[in-house]
């Protein structure tokens, strides 16, 4: 028979051999949420750094984009006189009378292109190539200078809105010399079906005083080879953003209120072309004008191809 003594240490060893599992349970229940607890602080980890690096590149790539409003612009053919209003000089009615003929009776060469995208890059370059009856004109635009009326360049150029179109008006006065082309009329009264917004330019040197209608804003220098959007604004009246698909080369140095969206500059091949153009000379317009007509020459864009940008 087993002694007290013999029976206080057996229960003494079953005491001690059941703490120490208990103290090894402890330990791997420790090991098991440390462990489980390290997988969690990595996957956390993991994840915001994920989150804080998507949200880095998004600012970066929402940063490079600009929001464009291009607004709905219905025809304006429908705003021509039928018949010369009165007022007008006995002498002048019968030209002025064969001009509103000759607008109307190009309505039928209006063309529409689908709306630009609502979001524009504004950095980085795109080449545009005009390929004229005159010569081939290289243009260089510049999203940043205006990038609404930028790409609405690029997108009308894609959807083969400039093909075949005249440059319908040259002016050649001391202050101003602009060949204004992307009217496929021909008459300065046709549009794609929607305006772009106001863009002016900023950075170009003064010159003179301010002009009332120009809404107080003084002429700047546009240099040659300027390529802007023609509008019809008028700041008296509050008109504004009524840019679209036409626009002016610039031959000489100019000076124009800043209200003109200016996209990007002729390369220097295009000026040669240019030039030519200019001394071709113009035939005066409706009101008789030896300084604004129509190029002598009749000046047609072919084609107009867009590539060979950089976007970085």
């Amino acid at each position: 028979m087993s002694t007290n003594e013999e029976r206080r240490e057996a229960a003494k060893r079953k005491l001690e051999e059941r703490l120490e599992r208990e103290r090894q349970e402890a330990r791997r229940r420790k090991i098991i949420i440390a462990s489980v607890s390290t997988v969690v602080v990595v996957a956390i980890v993991a994840t915001a750094a994920t989150l804080i690096t998507k949200k880095i590149l998004d600012d970066r790539e929402a940063a490079r984009w600009t929001a464009c409003a291009y607004e709905d612009a219905p025809s304006k053919f429908d705003q021509v006189p039928k018949t010369v209003p009165d007022g007008v000089p006995a002498d002048q009615k019968a030209q002025m009378q064969a001009y509103y003929d000759s607008i109307r009776a190009n309505a039928d060469k209006q063309r529409t292109s689908p709306k630009p995208g609502d979001k524009q890059l504004k950095e980085g370059t795109e080449a545009l190539v005009f390929q004229t009856n005159q010569g081939t004109i290289p243009i260089t635009l510049d999203r940043a200078s205006a990038p609404c009326n930028a790409g609405a360049v690029i997108s009308l150029a894609q959807n083969g809105y400039y093909n075949n179109t005249p440059c319908h008006r040259m002016t050649n006065a001391e202050t101003l010399k602009v060949l204004q082309c992307g009217d496929p009329t021909g008459t300065g009264v046709g549009g794609p079906g929607w305006s772009s917004p106001d863009e002016p330019p900023v950075g170009f040197k003064p010159a003179g005083q301010a002009d009332p209608m120009s809404g107080g804003s003084a002429p700047v220098i546009y240099p040659k080879g300027t390529v802007a959007i023609a509008n019809s604004n008028n700041p008296q009246s509050g008109q504004s953003n009524t840019g679209s698909a036409q626009f002016f080369l610039v031959m000489q140095d100019s000076q124009l209120a800043p209200n003109y969206s200016v996209v990007g500059k002729v390369d220097p091949e295009g000026l040669t072309v240019l030039d030519k153009i200019g001394k071709n000379g113009l035939n005066p317009g409706p009101t008789g004008d030896p300084n604004d007509g129509t190029p002598k020459q009749p000046v047609e864009i072919t084609t107009a191809t867009v590539g060979g940008g950089n976007q970085d």
